[in-house]
């Protein structure tokens, strides 16, 4: 039967042309180490994580790049080099690199067992340039375990000079485990441009003596060739005995975290100082004023000093016990600010001091009562309730701060805490809906038990809230009142005053020595002094008495311009 299907065009020899061959076999390569599958393939360590200095940007350097099986003094096979890295039991992984020249040497405090897999007891910087090198840090969490992320080291040491060092999740403890007797601190003796690492956590106890943490940057009677700029976290210092059968209540005054630069700091910069997080059933035990360790920053002058919080038991000198002498002081103060209430507070400044700010308030005034009511009671009845433990240094009896210069440009404090009142005339009381009381809210205590005292004058002064049991006195040298001196010595002013709050037992004066340590218009010596400004409210005397051991309250000067009042 004859087939109905068409034929191809296409010659015959165009068609066998274009046939295709039979399929070749893929060629196999039987147990071949090449194509093993990846569950029966070695191991390769992941990538560390390293920062670019410069540009903060992440850098791809591989483990596998630093270690040579052929090379037994390879970095990745010792501890040291330009890159040291080590995980801890947790699974943190830590990595420090060095670029530019010098090295790093990086010691456990297990040295012996061959690897980095404890807490770090000494980092040492070798063979570093203050212009060229520059080290940084990282720590990457466990991926086992819930970790904080972050790797305890005892000490930090370089003998040359570095750029910039910025270990990122490092703190300093000595609290590493296991335990070591290498001192605590960080030591650049050839100086630094930039330092900056996570916290210092330094929970001492008391019971085996207290050996201060310190940070030293550069050496004595060598000035340093740069200033030094600071950058921390949180500086947790709390001292107590775990022996103690008494609780501590008298203030720590010998420093046990200690910073020492010689020579001028271009920036401090800080999340807080303070005793740390205590839990509430233990406050009693470690009360914030027998327990806060002192702060203190020795320096030959601060440009920038700024503290995020709060700042408790914190000094600010050329020595370490500031108000010492007329040269225990910093050279200058080009600014400060605490953004925290600050308490426990001293700033020694032989020189000017440019713009000096408490965002909250200078001096604690929970638990401080300004007086007795007719049934004996104290006052006011909204400080009631306070926890045993928790209040600071003023309900202790203490200054909430001392700040001393020989000139301040401007000083400007905001309220530490805030007041709730309801109206006083009953019928007005409840303004909205039935059984609900209408509160408005004040502004509460600025400067509490402080002392604010310049050699010379004061250009700017701006208080929000009522300064308690404080004085802000010009033409005063407190080091030398300290001294047993007289202290109101030279002519002086407050440019400009201006105070939103009542004077409750505080005085603002300038060049005034009051009679018996009473402040009272037409009474004392009045030299050559002036004040301009406006306090909002007015003087109120409940026989507190001031930081200078002074009583009376208000504004006193030979000339006076503006709503200054005065208790008669």
């Amino acid at each position: 039967m004859r087939s109905t299907r068409r034929r191809s065009e296409r010659s015959d020899s165009v068609r066998r042309r274009h046939m295709s061959r039979a399929e070749a076999l893929e060629d196999r390569l039987v147990l071949s180490s090449t194509m093993l599958p990846s569950y029966l393939a070695p191991w390769t360590p992941s990538d560390l994580p390293v920062t670019n200095p410069i540009t903060h940007q992440r850098e791809l350097v591989s483990e596998r790049s630093l270690s040579n099986p052929l090379n037994v003094s390879s970095q990745g096979l010792t501890n040291e080099g330009k890159i040291v890295s080590g995980t801890d039991r947790a699974g943190d992984l830590w990595v420090i690199t060095v670029h530019g020249p010098g090295k790093v040497i990086v010691t456990d405090t297990t040295p012996n067992d061959g690897t980095l897999d404890d807490d770090i007891n000494t980092i040492q910087l070798v063979g570093t340039s203050l212009k060229n090198t520059y080290v940084t840090g990282t720590v990457t969490a466990s991926p086992k375990t819930l970790t904080n992320g972050t790797i305890l080291f005892n000490q930090l040491l370089a003998t040359s000079g570095v750029n910039s060092i910025e270990l990122n999740g490092f703190v300093l403890s000595s609290a590493v485990s296991p335990s070591v007797t290498t001192s605590t601190g960080v030591f650049l003796y050839g100086g630094v441009k930039t330092l900056s690492f996570q916290d210092i956590d330094a929970s001492i106890d008391s019971s085996t003596g207290v050996t201060p943490y310190q940070i030293v940057i550069g050496t004595a009677g060598t000035p340093l060739k740069v200033e030094p700029s600071i950058y921390l976290n949180q500086i947790i210092n709390l001292v107590a005995s775990s022996t103690a059968t008494t609780i501590p209540t008298t203030p720590i005054t010998t420093p046990s975290v200690q910073i020492v630069v010689n020579g001028a700091i271009q920036n401090f910069d800080i999340t807080s100082a303070t005793q740390g997080p205590v839990g509430a059933a233990f406050q009693f035990e470690l009360p914030v004023v027998g327990t806060t360790g002192r702060t203190s920053i020795q320096a030959t002058a601060i440009n920038k000093l700024n503290v995020a919080g709060s700042a408790k038991n914190f000094t600010v000198s050329r020595t370490a016990q500031p108000f010492q002498t007329e040269s225990s002081g910093l050279q200058y103060l080009k600014s400060a600010t605490f953004g925290g209430n600050s308490d426990g507070v001293g700033i020694d400044v032989d020189g000017p001091i440019g713009k000096l700010v408490f965002r909250r308030g200078l001096g604690d005034p929970s638990g401080v009562f300004t007086a007795k009511g007719s049934g004996g009671q104290s006052l006011p009845a909204t400080s009631y309730g306070t926890g045993t433990g928790s209040t600071g240094y003023p309900a202790a009896g203490y200054l909430g701060g001392v700040i001393s210069a020989r000139h301040i440009k401007k000083l400007v404090v905001g309220s530490a805490n805030t007041l709730t009142q309801t109206n006083q005339n009953p019928n007005f009381v409840q303004q909205t809906s039935n059984g609900s009381a209408t509160y408005s809210t004040n502004p509460g205590y600025s400067l509490t038990n402080a002392v604010v005292a310049s050699s010379g004058s004061i250009d700017q002064v701006a208080v929000t809230g009522s300064p308690l049991n404080s004085e802000i006195k010009t033409g005063f040298d407190y080091p030398a009142y300290l001294a047993g001196l007289e202290g109101t010595r030279a002519p002086s002013h407050i440019g400009r005053l201006t105070v939103n709050g009542d004077l409750i037992n505080s005085d603002i004066s300038a060049t005034v020595r009051p009679a018996n340590h009473h402040y009272q218009r037409g009474t004392g010596v009045v030299g050559p002094g002036s004040i301009t400004g406006t306090v909002t409210g007015n003087a109120i005397d409940t026989n507190g008495t001031t930081g200078l051991g002074n009583t009376g309250s208000g504004v006193f000067a030979r000339h006076l311009k503006g709503r200054l009042p005065a208790t008669v």
